[in-house]
């Protein structure tokens, strides 16, 4: 696609040269971070943050309990907005990311969708390669969960 100057329309297919819109859920319980292994690109094979675009129609909270659905079979009870990672750097598309920390209900994880595995860590044990920032996402997740 060409570059558009802010505020112009793309020729072919009528849409704004702007930017995507994530979210990612930060899933922590006794001292353990749920993450999902990508099964997509970018980073495919990498553990991450359960997550995805905010679709048409739908709140970034709203968002946030079908991707924890999707990916990890769990049902969201509370969600509090972390941060919101701008940087064009984070991602190759360059995506706006907002992350949360959830709190989910009891039940078995499973993984689907976008998800080829779901597995509870040891937040002192992260996997040395995860996707995109999500390191520094759990960071800052971690931050707010202990700030009660």
């Amino acid at each position: 696609m060409q570059n558009l100057k802010r505020d112009e329309q793309c020729p072919h297919c009528g849409r704004f040269d702007n930017r995507g819109v994530s979210i990612d859920a930060v899933i922590i319980k006794d001292s353990q971070i749920l993450l999902i292994q990508r099964g997509v690109e970018p980073n495919k094979g990498y553990w991450g943050t359960p997550g995805g675009y905010v679709g048409w129609d739908e709140s970034t909270e709203q968002t946030v309990n079908r991707e924890v659905k999707e990916e990890t079979g769990l049902d969201v009870i509370e969600a509090k907005l972390v941060g919101v990672y701008s940087s064009p750097a984070r991602h190759p598309k360059q995506v706006i990311n907002l992350v949360y920390l959830v709190k989910v209900r009891d039940g078995e994880v499973t993984h689907g969708d976008d998800a080829t595995d779901s597995k509870w860590f040891s937040l002192d044990k992260l996997p040395k390669q995860m996707a995109l920032d999500h390191k520094q996402n759990i960071q800052d997740a971690k931050k707010l969960s202990t700030s009660k």
